[in-house]
């Protein structure tokens, strides 16, 4: 995993933390506005998957295949950000920019279409939100390993309770017959611990999918699908930073 490895320096630590944290907040933003817009979440296919076995089973074919549509739009973005990512991947800079890219342009699609058709209920819409999502946990997947998503939060808030219980056996072992001075000296050290940093990750990342689903209807609720403005500014910052002489995201998927 690139934020525990010792071989990634804490420059390039900090960088890869940004990055999901800010991607955690659009795919919740995304998630949101295409829930109060269609009525359907878009970032995250258990459920989809789960409506195309349900409508099979009750003879709906019509709902099956619009579900089923979903789960194929977001198995193409992921297909599209692993092809961008394996043709950027030798360069210094600048690595994920084609797949941000692609997904701030799909999402901005989406925003303006809706904004001109405010009435129209175009499936469109929902696979080209589906889509972006697609590129996004493909993205986020290859940068962390496999380890780390930000289009769902199921296995976020799992490991949080699994690191919370490493983090207090941690404290208990080391200060296993020292006494109260023991307790207190591990506690003290736990800022140090690799339990606490990735308990710290992964509340970033339930904190900042919590808050792109509160602003990002918020923001609909106030100016309608020109919300979607909001998860593009955020894609084309990382955009920006990605291609930026300092090549801020570069060491992280060094050997991806």
């Amino acid at each position: 995993m690139p934020f525990s490895s010792s071989e990634i320096s804490p420059a390039s630590r900090r960088a890869y933390s940004l990055l999901v944290l800010l991607l955690a907040s659009v795919a919740g933003s995304v998630n949101a506005i295409g829930f109060f817009e269609v009525g359907t979440h878009t970032s995250h296919m258990t459920g989809n998957l789960a409506n195309v076995g349900e409508y099979l089973a009750n003879g709906k074919w019509e709902l099956a295949a619009s579900a089923g549509t979903l789960v194929l739009s977001f198995l193409l973005g992921a297909m599209t950000a692993t092809v961008l990512m394996d043709v950027a991947r030798q360069r210094n800079r600048g690595r994920h920019a084609m797949a941000l890219l692609v997904e701030a342009l799909t999402l901005a699609a989406v925003g303006m279409w809706s904004f001109h058709h405010p009435t129209a209920n175009e499936p469109t819409v929902l696979w080209g939100m589906a889509y972006a999502m697609g590129i996004q946990n493909a993205l986020v997947t290859r940068v962390s390993g496999a380890v780390v998503r930000t289009t769902h939060m199921t296995g976020v808030v799992t490991d949080i309770g699994i690191q919370l219980v490493k983090m207090m056996t941690w404290v208990r072992d080391g200060a296993r017959g020292h006494g109260l001075g023991g307790l207190l000296w591990m506690i003290r050290r736990l800022p140090t611990a690799e339990q606490f940093a990735r308990t710290r990750l992964h509340l970033g990342l339930a904190t900042s999918f919590l808050l792109g689903c509160t602003g990002g209807p918020l923001l609909f609720f106030r100016f309608g699908p020109a919300a979607m403005a909001m998860p593009c500014g955020v894609l084309l910052l990382l955009v920006v930073l990605d291609m930026s002489p300092a090549g801020a995201y570069a060491p992280v998927t060094r050997g991806t």
